[in-house]
């Protein structure tokens, strides 16, 4: 059993909904909170609220940083939450993601994973503001970076001082970079096989065709819920030896083997089956 935080940029690429309906149809995942980041973490906060009340699920959700530490202007799509009406119904928590991650965490020194799929904003304030935070969680899952050094992936992109800290920080994680996340695609069937996969399938349906529709796609890469299976399903993956990451002032990414490090790279060595596998998942959700 994993007991986890989901941390998430939740609204604006469909891949953070089908992230957290990949961990709502697993059996193996005690989901502790969601945490969301970047921007309107409010809305994002009840966007994840909606999708659980869906899912019949009750995950207490926590609104978290909305600026960059590196004080970046946000970006955002701009239909954010426009698929979704009434989501002023659902309360946030009085507490802030930051607090929920540091309480939660140092409450059970190495016990909890934390899943990072969006700007690190959030985690690398636990770090600078929970002393014990750091040494205290079980394992971190992030999807960010690039190590081709080819592009500036959008996490890092998005908050540069965040992703400084927690990179090269002592936590122990397991990182899925662009390059490999882009091995695994869903295409035009199985975006109609999710359509009518359990009770958040219409949903992801509509969110699917709002993020690719605009870009002339008829697919589209599931970067976050690949992260979220290579810590349910590691058989399908294949991950390194400890290395450490130094991420450069514009927010490249540098990985480079290292005994002493913390950081190992994930790569899916079944792309077509972790694809599947996610959509079994999410039709679980019922």
């Amino acid at each position: 059993m994993h007991t986890i935080i989901l941390d998430t940029d939740i609204g604006s690429d469909v891949d953070d909904a089908l992230a957290l309906a990949t961990l709502l149809g697993s059996d193996s995942v005690n989901l502790l909170g969601i945490t969301t980041v970047y921007g309107d973490t409010q809305l994002r906060a009840r966007i994840a609220h909606h999708l659980c009340h869906t899912a019949n699920k009750s995950i207490p959700v926590f609104a978290g940083v909305e600026t960059p530490l590196s004080s970046r202007e946000v970006w955002s799509t701009g239909s954010e939450g426009n698929s979704f009406s009434n989501l002023n119904q659902y309360a946030l928590a009085d507490k802030s993601a930051v607090e929920f991650l540091i309480e939660t965490v140092n409450q059970n020194p190495g016990e909890i994973e934390v899943i990072a799929i969006g700007p690190l904003s959030n985690i690398a304030s636990a770090i600078m503001q929970g002393p014990k935070f750091a040494k205290n969680v079980k394992h971190l899952w992030i999807m960010g970076g690039d190590f081709t050094k080819e592009k500036i992936e959008h996490n890092f992109k998005c908050d540069v001082t965040a992703a400084k800290i927690v990179l090269e920080s002592d936590i122990s994680i397991n990182i899925l970079d662009l390059p490999s996340s882009q091995k695994t695609i869903i295409k035009k069937d199985e975006i109609e096989q999710i359509k009518s996969s359990g009770k958040l399938g219409p949903i992801l349906y509509t969110e699917i065709l709002n993020w690719i529709q605009p870009r002339n796609q008829d697919w589209t890469t599931p970067h976050d819920p690949i992260a979220v299976l290579a810590m349910l399903l590691p058989e399908l993956f294949s991950f390194s030896e400890k290395g450490s990451v130094q991420i450069s002032e514009d927010g490249k990414s540098d990985w480079r083997l290292n005994q002493e490090g913390n950081v190992k790279r994930i790569t899916p060595s079944k792309p077509l089956e972790a694809v599947s596998a996610m959509i079994s998942l999410i039709a679980k959700v019922n």
